[in-house]
């Protein structure tokens, strides 16, 4: 049976190996930032992750002093999965958030900053009534108010469409 580190090394370096130049060049750039601009589907995960964990192999940076973020849950489930099938269980200690947990998680930890005791989800009450506020704000020809003076049909119909939004 071969050692733990060897299996993820050489699914690790299979990945590098189906990687165009392009996408190479990216996963090797080790100093600043890197600018990944492609559509669904085209390996921007695959291009991350390898870049996370050639980053750890090159580096003195320990897996817990990275930052990824991404834009959908399923977007961060899939980074910790890949990663952790190149860099195995070290995969966990990356830190791995949507762009909204990760803002929770500093609103969290700093909620004197903020004035507040703590936080907590708004009730479903408080929600409508915060969209109803929206919506009432909006000018009777607004696009997002089809009916005029109507918020309480708009209301839903807006919360609808940020959740859609939020899960793509």
């Amino acid at each position: 049976m071969q050692p733990t580190h060897t299996k993820y090394n050489e699914k690790f370096n299979e990945a590098l190996a189906q990687l165009n130049p392009e996408q190479l060049a990216a996963v090797n750039q080790m100093d600043g930032p890197v600018l990944v601009i492609a559509g669904p589907g085209t390996g921007k995960t695959q291009i991350l992750a390898a870049r996370i964990g050639k980053i750890l192999l090159d580096t003195d940076a320990h897996a817990g002093e990275i930052l990824c973020l991404t834009y959908t849950d399923g977007g961060a489930v899939a980074m910790r999965k890949r990663l952790f099938e190149f860099i195995g269980p070290e995969a966990y200690r990356v830190n791995i958030y949507t762009f909204h947990a990760f803002c929770n998680e500093i609103i969290q930890e700093n909620l004197d900053y903020f004035g507040k005791l703590n936080l907590d989800a708004l009730s479903d009450l408080e929600s409508a009534m915060l969209f109803q506020e929206l919506v009432g704000e909006f000018a009777n020809d607004h696009v997002l108010k089809r009916f005029g003076e109507d918020k309480h049909f708009e209301a839903p119909r807006l919360k609808t469409l940020f959740s859609d939004m939020k899960k793509r």
